[in-house]
Order: C-alpha cells, then structure tokens, then sequence
C-alpha cells in the first residue's frame, strides 16, 4: 500500500490537483483550458490509486482488472457529464470530460496499477 501511495505519477497528480484548486479557490485564477480539464484528467489516477491502496493491504501486488476500471470511468461519466448538468448550472456537460477521464484512466493503468509500473519496481527473485 504505502508503495503505491508513494508512487510518482501519483503525488504529481495529487500535488498538481492541489495546485490548481488552491490557485481557483484561494486566489481566483482560473487558467482556461487547465480550470476546464485538469480535474477530470486527474480524478481517476487519484480515485482509483486510493482504491488500488486498499486493495494492497491485503494483496500487496494486486492490479485492478479492466471490469474494475471502466464502470468507474462508466459511472463518472455519466454523473458528471450528464446527470448532474440537468439539475445544477454548475456543472455543464461535455464530451472532452469523458476523453479527459479516459486518458487518466489510461495513466492510472499504465503508471500506477501495473505491478512494474513507476514506483512499483518488482524485486528480483533469487
């Protein structure tokens, strides 16, 4: 778990989420297509190392399965893009959301989850 939550791809998400809500809240700096885009690109490299962690208390070279990845990817998509644009102005739907959800959830399953992924070096066997 802890190498998992260690691993780079990973704090640069976090970091650079963290970065970009405190430049937006703190001091209302909006960068056009970062304040459309990045959240979205991050969220599922950040929700789904969250859930992997889990997971590697117990199994510690557990890999989430594609069947794990997409209803996840499936269900923010849906949430996010068009369910919740129907009942707040807050929220407005759109289609490079889900490309930008897509392409973290291709980041999370090539840097993070794999088991040889950045961070995540296996041990050699002797």
């Amino acid at each position: 778990m802890k190498k998992t939550l260690l691993n780079p791809v990973f704090l640069c998400c976090v970091i650079l989420a963290i970065i970009n809500q405190t430049l937006e809240k703190g001091f209302g700096v909006f960068i056009p297509l970062v304040h459309s885009y990045l959240d979205d690109l991050l969220c599922l490299p950040i929700v789904l190392t969250l859930g992997l962690s889990v997971y590697r208390i117990v199994w510690p070279n557990y890999k989430l399965r594609l069947w794990h990845m997409i209803p996840v990817l499936v269900v923010y998509s849906i949430y996010f893009e068009w369910h919740l644009p129907q009942f707040s102005s807050g929220y407005t739907s759109d289609i490079f959301d889900v490309l930008a959800y897509t392409v973290g959830l291709t980041l999370f399953s090539y840097f993070i989850n794999d088991e040889i992924g950045l961070g995540l070096e296996s041990q050699p066997k002797h």
